[in-house]
């Protein structure tokens, strides 16, 4: 089994990753980490982030990245 990891826009995949297994909180934020700089602040193109109700979307790192590092609060 694979998992996929996709960043999305309107225009298409601008990045992915397919991982071998499940993906872990560890594994995703190595993957914000890499690919957060390809967005932008809002209301540029490519400023929402949607993430769902998936456990690894969770974790005090996952939220410290994205308030914190990528400046989206």
């Amino acid at each position: 089994r694979y998992s996929i990891l996709p960043i999305l826009t309107l225009n298409g995949i601008i990045a992915y990753d397919i991982i071998e297994g499940p993906v872990t909180s560890e594994r995703f934020v190595q993957f914000l980490r890499e690919y957060l700089p390809l967005t932008n602040p809002y209301p540029d193109p490519r400023s929402v982030l949607v993430l769902d109700n998936c456990r690894i979307h969770h974790s005090d790192e996952v939220r410290h990245l994205i308030e914190e590092e990528a400046l989206c609060k």
